[in-house]
Order: structure tokens, then sequence, then C-alpha cells
């Protein structure tokens, strides 16, 4: 009998129970719900046993997962701290952009320094382009297309700007796209000042390097190539609003002159100026002649410093020369004044060397066939200054030779020619003229593609003297491609033009695949000045 039951039973009737069979049935009733609530209670007592040592894991678990979180907490603290340091003291300027050009907060100390704090509500390109309308439209459209999604994202960035200046200070800039499809750009930009101006100056130290070379190898040709270009980098600042001829000549010639003393840096601005007169038809802006007149003046100032050439003018003498004056002081009869005379002219075959070098560089550049140049100078001097716009622009002829006639040496074994090319260059006196003469054997003029180039600029191209003619016309090339050795069709008429201001003339010969002859007959003395001849003589 349940206890319960047992004391509620003694309670009621002390120690004698009646004995009945409703008061048993009751009993039996009562002791069987005691003991059913019992067996209940100890159930739900396991119950809330098992669930108390739930809980007490998942406390367990909850506080091992809150101190996880804090030490979590306390990482991604000192990982933003130290992120904080590196964008503080990283070298790039570094922040990450949406599509739609917002900026993150979170950037580098660097980008502060150099474009300033970013408008809270601030674009990327506003941001970047500062007062550069051009560069700032450049750049939004870049996002406003990688926006649309309609081009690659790699093609587009391909195309954003790289290079932006500020503050007189050179930038390059990356963009890393984050996410497929691309969500967001990752803008990095490195301030690249001092690295352009150490490339600069190396640039400028190995020009220097190669054209001392040339200038002790002929110091006499450098410093009349000194006082030319000067002249005509003069002459370029006061013809700018001159005849567009006139200046396309003035640039290609001194081009050709820059590229032959190794002067690459004047070479370079020479051809930009002469693409920007072909694209436009008109002189290059005042930011093009500056930069031409300030890249021939920064390097007149290192070669000068260098090699002293806005010294005074000095007569250089040959050894032998020297020896052969001293033996004839004894002499009776003047026979030294001659000799003495030639020490202030200049030797025609220094420019023909210097011709003949340039030649083989050209060749070798190109890729045509070795040559073999034969030098004809007769021990003949001029007049150094009266005759040297006739050297400046005869390199002209000479690059033409290589560009336009030598063949590669397969496609000369494929003619059945020698495999090494051949030139020629002469000087000679004939009667009271100067002759200059430079022929090659390569391919000759490829007269139908004068005549179609001559036709496209409206010339005359119905007889030969009308082909001829064109050669020396402005803008008659037959070169496939321009270059910076050849395209431009300005050379011939340069020289033409040069002959003719010193009273002379220009020859031209030229067979299909037999080579090309160009005679410059010039008068030893001056004459009174008259427009430029005609070809005085074709043979085509």
């Amino acid at each position: 009998m349940h206890p319960l039951v047992r004391r509620q039973l003694r309670k009621a009737f002390g120690d004698a129970v009646p004995d009945t069979t409703e008061l048993r049935a009751f009993i039996a009733a009562v002791d069987d719900a005691y003991a059913a609530s019992d067996a209940d209670r100890k159930q739900l007592e396991h119950s809330l046993e098992l669930a108390s040592d739930e809980l007490f894991e998942r406390n367990t678990k909850l506080e091992g997962q809150l101190d996880e979180l804090r030490r979590l907490d306390r990482v991604v603290a000192q990982r933003n701290h130290d992120m904080a340091r590196i964008l503080d003291n990283v070298a790039q300027g570094l922040v990450t952009v949406d599509l739609d050009g917002a900026m993150s907060g979170e950037h580098s100390l660097a980008l502060v320094r150099w474009f300033g704090e970013p408008a809270p509500s601030g674009r990327i390109w506003t941001y970047l382009a500062g007062h550069d309308p051009n560069l700032e439209v450049w750049i939004e459209l870049g996002f406003d297309t990688l926006r649309g999604g309609d081009l690659p994202a790699d093609l587009v960035i391909e195309q954003l700007p790289s290079r932006i200046d500020r503050h007189g200070r050179q930038f390059h800039v990356e963009y890393q796209p984050i996410g497929d499809p691309v969500t967001t750009i990752l803008v990095m930009v490195s301030d690249v000042t001092e690295e352009l101006a150490r490339q600069r100056a190396e640039r400028a130290q190995r020009e220097l390097i190669a054209v001392v070379e040339k200038a002790y190898r002929d110091r006499a040709g450098f410093l009349a190539f000194i006082h030319d270009t000067d002249e005509l980098v003069r002459g370029s600042e006061a013809g700018w609003d001159g005849a567009l001829a006139d200046l396309e000549r003035l640039l290609h010639t001194l081009k050709g002159n820059a590229a032959m003393f190794g002067v690459v840096s004047v070479a370079e601005v020479c051809h930009e100026l002469e693409s920007v007169i072909e694209e436009t038809g008109a002189p290059p802006d005042a930011a093009g002649r500056g930069r031409l007149l300030e890249t021939w003046r920064s390097f007149h100032a290192r070669v000068d410093r260098l090699l002293g050439v806005s010294a005074r003018r000095t007569i250089l003498v040959d050894w032998d020369e020297y020896q052969a004056v001293l033996a004839l002081l004894g002499d009776p009869e003047p026979a030294w004044a001659s000799r003495i005379r030639r020490w202030g002219d200049e030797a025609t075959r220094a420019h023909l060397e210097r011709f003949a070098e340039q030649a083989r560089e050209l060749a070798h550049r190109l890729g045509k066939a070795e040559l073999d140049i034969e030098l004809e100078d007769h021990d003949l001097r001029l007049d150094g200054q009266r005759f040297a716009p006739v050297w400046s622009t005869l390199i002209h002829s000479v690059r033409n030779a290589i560009a336009h006639g030598i063949e590669t040496a397969s496609a000369r074994r494929a003619a059945g020619k020698p495999e090494r090319g051949a030139i020629r260059m002469s000087t000679t006196v004939r009667g009271d003229e100067l002759w200059i003469e430079i022929e090659d054997d390569g391919a000759g003029i490829v007269w139908s593609e004068v005549a179609k180039r001559a036709a496209a600029l409206g010339l005359p191209v119905e007889t030969p003297h009308d082909l001829a003619e064109a050669v020396f016309a402005n803008g008659v090339s037959t070169a496939s491609q321009l270059t910076q050795d050849a395209g431009r069709g300005v050379g011939m008429s340069a020289l033409r033009a040069t002959c003719g201001e010193l009273g002379g003339s220009v020859e031209l010969a030229s067979a299909p695949g037999q080579g090309t002859m160009v005679r410059c007959r010039i008068p030893l003395s001056p004459a009174p000045r008259r427009r430029p001849s005609r070809l005085s003589s074709i043979s085509l």
C-alpha cells in the first residue's frame, strides 16, 4: 500500500480499518493512482534532469561560442588596426570602388596625400581626374560600360586610363576586378614620378654615350651637325606659321640628321610632330613646338657640358697634312698657301663615311642585305658653312636607298643578284660644279606605285618627266607603312629645295630591278639666289 494512502486511513479510522469490499477497492484505486502519479513524477524528474543536463551543455557551448566570438572580435580589431597601419604606410594608393563609382570608406593614406580626402558621396572619376574634364569623362564612361555588362570586363578595364598627371607628378593606375560577375573594382595608384625621371635620365645617358662615340669618330662632322641643327631649330621657331610644306621638310631633315648622330630624343619628337601634321593638316600647336625646342636645348646643354660644342670654331688638321705643311715652309714658292687654305675647309670624306655608317645601321635595323659601300671623295674639301645644308638633307637620299632600294638578302638571291647590296657615294668637281652622287643597286623606283600615289594627290602622271617630278613632291612615297625611317614623302622634296637654294639641281636615274642614282649638282661659288630648280636630267 502506498505510504500516503496508509497515512490517510490512519487519520480516518485509527488502528481499526473496516474491512469492506468497497473500501478495499477504493484503497486499491487510490493506491494505483498514487503509484501512477509517483511514476509520472519520477519520469518528469528524469526528464527534467535530462533537460537540465542538455541546457547545461548548451549553455557551456554558448559560453564557448561567446568566448570565440570575443576572440574573433579581438582578432578582427587587431587586423583592422594592422590594416589601418598598412594603409597608412603602404606606398600605393588603394581603395575599393563600386561599379557606380562610389568609394569605400577604407583607403590608404598615400591616396589622401596625393589627391586629398575623398568626399563622402564622391565618385572615383571626379576624385582622380581633378580639374581634367576629359579624364573624368573617360573614367566615368569606363565604369558605366562595366556596369552595363555589354563588353567583357577585362577589355573595358584595359581601356581605362593608366597614367594620370596631377600637381606636376605622374601616377600609374591599375584596376583589379573583384567578383564574378564583377561587382567591385580595386583601384591601385602608384607614384611613378621618380621612376620615370630615372628612366629618362638613363635614356639620356645612353643617348649621350652613343652621341659622344660618334662625335669622337667624326668631330668636325658632329660640330657641323650641332651648328646646323641649332640653326634648323631656331628656324623652326620662326617658321611654324610659314608654308606647311616648308615646315614638313624642316622637321624631316631635322629628324634624319638627329637619327644619323644617334640623338634619338630629338628624332622621336620630330616624328611625332610629323604625324600631327599628317593627321591634322596643320602645324603642331604651341605644346608640340615647345617640346621640340626643349628637347633640343636639353640635349644641347648636356653635350655642351661634356664636349664644349659652343666653344669658338676651331680647325682640325690631320697630322700628315700638318707635317706636309711644315715641310713646305722652307720652299721659296708659296705652294704651301693652298694647303693652309684647305685647313679651313671640310673634307667630304668625313660626310661620306658618316653616311656609310648610317646606311649600314639602317640596313641592319630593317633586315636588309649586308652592304658593300664604295666611297669616292677624290680628296675633295669644301667650304663647310656653304655646303652644310646639302649634307643635312642628303641623308634623305641615303635613307631612301636603304628603306626603298636595297632588298633583303633572300630577295636579292631570288632576283639573281649578289647577296650583298652595293652602294656608291661620290663627291667630285666637274668644271665649276660640285657633283654629289648616291647610287644603289637595289630594286629601283616602282613607278607604278609613284603614279598611283601622285594621282591620288592630283599630280600629273602622263609622262616619265611627270613621274620623276612626283618623286620630289611632298607626300609621295612608295613605302607600304609609315615608320621613323620612311613613308613621309618629304625627304627628296627637301633635298631638291636645298640644292635649288644654292643654285643647283638634282638628277635622278632609276631602273626597275637595277637600282637608283641621285646626283646633286651645285655651283662651287655662290650664285644669286633663285627659285629651286626642276630636275635637270631624268632617266627611267
